[in-house]
């Protein structure tokens, strides 16, 4: 076999090896709160977040600081008259959160055109800003509303999953970043809340 068609059969193999996605860890950030268009005039209590998709990274670390964003998030976007997080001794008109994330997925991928383009183009393509990689989010949440005695009112579930190219000078070139969409499938779930708990006889959002 000649030289050439030995190096591009060795170009073919690892572009098809590279093209499998990678998970990478999720974080648990939220990008900063816009103030609610609706809130209940009443308080939450925010029990501790739990990642339940066992094959996410760092689910224990995750769990903790996205409980703490979260707290932090409500307070902020002024969902309800005050957030706490629990353990704590609730009024009898707040109610409990519980958030249970069972998909919580980051991976990353290298471009499907990366390989081609880089070679076909001596890397022009690259320094052009041509994508290197393809990074998929994916997001999947319920949040249960209860009262102080635990007896649960509403549940909403939501799904969210992007995905976007990223180049040498993407600001997530290093590390994918997965915050915005975390924080719109949160958002999400506290709107349809308040919408159920200020209309208890039509808890489903229009």
């Amino acid at each position: 076999m000649s030289v050439g068609r030995s190096l591009c059969a060795h170009v073919s193999l690892v572009a098809t090896c590279s093209l499998a996605s990678v998970s990478v860890p999720a974080g648990a950030s939220l990008t900063s709160a816009t103030r609610a268009a609706f809130s209940v005039p009443h308080g939450a209590w925010l029990s501790p977040v739990r990642i339940s998709d066992p094959s996410a990274k760092g689910a224990a670390e995750n769990q903790r600081q996205l409980t703490l964003a979260i707290e932090h998030y409500v307070g902020d976007a002024g969902f309800f008259s005050r957030a706490n997080l629990l353990p704590g001794e609730p009024a009898d008109d707040e109610v409990v959160l519980a958030f249970d994330f069972d998909r919580y997925q980051v991976e990353r991928r290298i471009h499907p055109a990366y390989f081609p383009g880089a070679l076909l183009t001596l890397t022009l393509y690259i320094w052009f800003g041509g994508p290197i990689y393809r990074d998929a989010i994916d997001y999947s949440a319920s949040l249960s509303i209860s009262d102080v005695s635990r007896k649960e009112l509403l549940r909403y579930s939501g799904r969210v999953d992007d995905e976007s190219n990223v180049s040498l000078f993407s600001p997530h070139y290093v590390l994918p970043s997965s915050a915005e969409v975390r924080t719109r499938l949160v958002r999400s779930l506290l709107e349809q809340a308040v919408y159920g708990l200020n209309h208890p006889d039509h808890p489903t959002p229009p």
